[in-house]
């Protein structure tokens, strides 16, 4: 027992460390990366030109156009149908079958690389939660075997919150909170593990990455701001829904394109890059932007026009295929909205507290679109180190989520798993219920008779088998409907055709558990056939008895899960 214990927690450790490490370095390759060439864009004087006595720059659409052309070879070189993201981790992590492909995750890691560098307005880090997962599925594959595969993508995305946000604590309970859905104490150690590891490396070996916002205001008494940002959260609640929203509708409208598809990127790479032209704040990421925000750089026209632009610009972006996260722009707008009604307050006469307001405001912002409201009160509290901040954060965000939640979904990713067909609200055991085909169920015997046959010689083939009920087939061996014993009564010697129920209940071998479960609900019956799903021809008959079992086994592994 005593070696068993230290030989798991030597193997915890060990991958703790080689994990951190590589997502710590990663991560931060990714930012830094992105970072540098903000810094080119933003210095590339020699596409300025002069306009009505003011300097643009045609740079930003010559940077986004070529993103959208390596973003096209990218694709035909991997041979992808499409990118992964964030609701990609979540699906995966409560997926009985490994659904993350690396070659994809890698893939689609690298595109928003290259997005998010040419300016898109995307994000980065729903990106590396991907990466994290990617990276924590490979070890699965190549090295791991004691851990599940849930606990190692866990492990991936607490290390890639960790080293992109520098909030190791913040990582943890994202990749519970997110991606797990439960606290469970067999995940806690690795994932932890591995979350100090990789913010370790970073603080070892990239001192500059450390992204925090220029907090200067004295904090006033809690009581003199709350009840501002309670009265301001369904503002910041209709800002989440509407980002959320155009995001969707930007997708639809891509579905519907009536051409190649291969041009939506182009365009809007060539609309994104026209409007960063004259407003450069909405390109990218935008930590500058949201720095000047903060610091009051802007009046309140501008602040409005600056959180319009970046909204439609995100929606575009992401909905016509220029492939990124929504976490940074989810930040950026509650940033904007923030200064927003920080200025108008200001206006109306009442105290300033716009820095308070401005980082409560980001939090409920990026909380509601991603789902992760704890995550968001300590990343803001890693952030400022401020306990006044962070129970501005949380009471805003309180009232946010609750108010998005009632009208748009738990987070985006929750909503883009539901029209997926995946209703991750539904629990753990349900979720695995919709995973296991009903095929897993025990098989009881029956009785298969021809349509033809009188209803003696049903009868007597009941009595032979000691069944209640038969199972008529054609001549060709489809089903044609379930025969009972009085029905087989009344045939008397005629043929049992004019008394065969030609609509029973029947399950197919591609059914779900959940959808099996959900049909039985006011049978009465012995048995229910189950057809196969390719020939259509019946291969056996579950009882309500099995069918139940079957999901008592489900739900015992479950709670074995959470448990352990």
């Amino acid at each position: 027992m005593l070696r068993r214990t230290l030989t798991d927690l030597f193997l915890i450790v060990l991958f703790g460390l080689v994990m951190g490490g590589v997502m710590g370095i990663g991560s931060n390759w990714f930012v830094d990366g992105v970072s540098y060439f903000a810094s080119l864009r933003a210095n590339a004087t020699w596409a300025d030109f002069s306009l009505f006595g003011t300097t643009y720059s045609y740079g930003s659409v010559l940077f986004l156009m070529g993103a959208a052309c390596l973003l096209s070879v990218l694709k035909k070189t991997l041979s992808l149908s499409g990118w992964a993201g964030a609701a990609d981790t979540i699906h995966a992590a409560h997926s009985k079958d490994q659904i993350i492909d690396v070659k994809k995750g890698l893939g689609s890691t690298l595109a928003a690389f290259i997005c998010a560098s040419g300016g898109a307005s995307v994000g980065q880090y729903g990106p590396l939660v991907h990466f994290g997962a990617t990276i924590g599925t490979l070890f699965k594959r190549l090295f791991i075997s004691r851990f599940e595969v849930d606990v190692l993508i866990g492990c991936g995305v607490a290390a890639a919150i960790s080293a992109g946000f520098n909030a190791p604590i913040a990582g943890v309970i994202f990749a519970h909170e997110v991606i797990l859905r439960h606290f469970s104490l067999r995940a806690l150690a690795p994932i932890s593990i591995t979350a100090i590891s990789a913010n370790s490396f970073e603080q070892l070996y990239f001192p500059r990455s450390v992204h925090t916002f220029e907090l200067t205001h004295t904090v006033p008494p809690l009581t003199e701001f709350v009840p501002l940002l309670l009265i301001a959260a369904p503002l910041l609640a209709l800002t989440a829904v509407a980002f959320m929203a155009s995001i969707r509708i930007s997708a639809k409208f891509a579905d519907a394109y009536p051409f190649s598809k291969t041009d939506l990127p182009f365009i809007a790479a060539f609309i994104c890059g026209s409007v960063g032209m004259f407003y450069p704040q909405i390109l990218g990421i935008g930590v500058s932007t949201m720095n000047d925000f903060i610091s009051g750089e802007y009046l309140l026209g501008m602040a409005t026009i600056l959180l319009i632009a970046k909204l439609t610009m995100s929606a575009l972006c992401i909905g016509f295929g220029l492939f990124g996260g929504v976490f940074s722009p989810a930040l950026f707008l509650g940033v904007a909205v923030g200064s927003v009604i920080s200025l108008t307050l200001s206006q109306l006469g009442f105290q300033d507290i716009s820095q308070v307001v401005i980082v409560a405001s980001m939090a409920a912002v990026g909380a509601a679109v991603i789902g992760a409201p704890l995550s968001l009160v300590i990343i803001v509290l890693e952030f400022t180190g401020s306990y006044e901040y962070a129970v501005a954060s949380m009471s805003t965000i309180v009232v946010t989520n609750f108010i998005t939640r009632r009208f748009f979904a738990l987070s985006l990713f929750d909503r883009q798993l539901i029209e997926r067909g995946i209703d991750m609200t539904m629990g753990r055991e349900r979720i695995a219920r919709t995973q296991t085909l009903v095929v897993v169920c025990d098989r009881i015997s029956f009785v298969r008779v021809s349509e033809a046959c009188s209803g003696h010689e049903a009868l007597t083939s009941m009595r032979e088998a000691r069944q209640s009920e038969c199972y008529a087939v054609d001549s060709d061996g489809f089903l044609v409907g379930k025969l009972s014993v009085f029905d087989a009564q009344d045939s008397g010697a005629e043929s049992i055709a004019g008394n065969i129920d030609r609509n029973p209940l029947i399950f197919s071998t591609s059914d779900s558990l959940e959808a099996a479960m959900s049909a039985v609900r006011g049978f009465v019956g012995e048995g229910i056939p189950l057809l196969d799903a390719n020939t259509k021809k019946i291969i056996g008959v579950i009882s309500e008895g099995s069918l139940m079992h079957a999901a008592l086994k489900v739900q015992e592994l479950t709670q074995r899960m959470e448990r352990d």
